[in-house]
């Protein structure tokens, strides 16, 4: 029941193709993930399962990706970063599980908006569950407006090692 309920909450199974980039920090950000405690599996098994990564609260982020990384692929890791900071933020609050890193929700999607075209809002809304549409949509979001160094600052002042 869990692999199937945590791929579901954080894996990326569509990207935002028209803001995708190719991020020259990524290989830092993996790096600041580890030291604060992620382990990094690269093609793992599940990969099968069609999805392009997953970061779960048990620290795991499983990258999934066929031959030379794309742009999609850096998205993906900017993406399972922003999960890891929502996890951190939920445990600095004092919550379980993975929860919308911006608390007020008005301000989030505001943000969102303001990041997202309404298209993709409307393609991540159809791929996820209702109760996972803010924590992905922020991701997502974040994944877009955000860059590898700026993620890894943030695990920095976020995160507990």
């Amino acid at each position: 029941m869990f692999k199937p309920l945590a791929a579901l909450i954080a894996a990326s199974t569509l990207t935002v193709p028209a803001i995708a980039t190719v991020d020259s920090g990524t290989t830092q950000l993996l790096q600041t993930m580890t030291e604060y405690g992620v382990t990094v599996l690269y093609n793992p098994p599940a990969c099968s399962e069609g999805w392009q990564g997953q970061y779960t609260t048990k620290k795991v982020l499983s990258l999934c990706y066929v031959g030379q990384p794309t742009a999609s692929d850096f998205d993906t890791v900017r993406h399972e970063a922003f999960h890891m900071l929502q996890h951190c933020a939920s445990q600095r609050r004092g919550e379980r599980g993975i929860k919308p890193l911006a608390i007020n929700q008005t301000q989030r999607q505001q943000w969102v908006s303001s990041v997202l075209r309404s298209g993709d809002i409307t393609e991540i809304k159809s791929v996820y569950p209702t109760k996972y549409h803010q924590v992905e949509l922020e991701a997502f979001a974040a994944a877009a407006h955000y860059d590898a160094n700026q993620l890894a600052t943030l695990v920095r002042k976020w995160c507990v090692k």
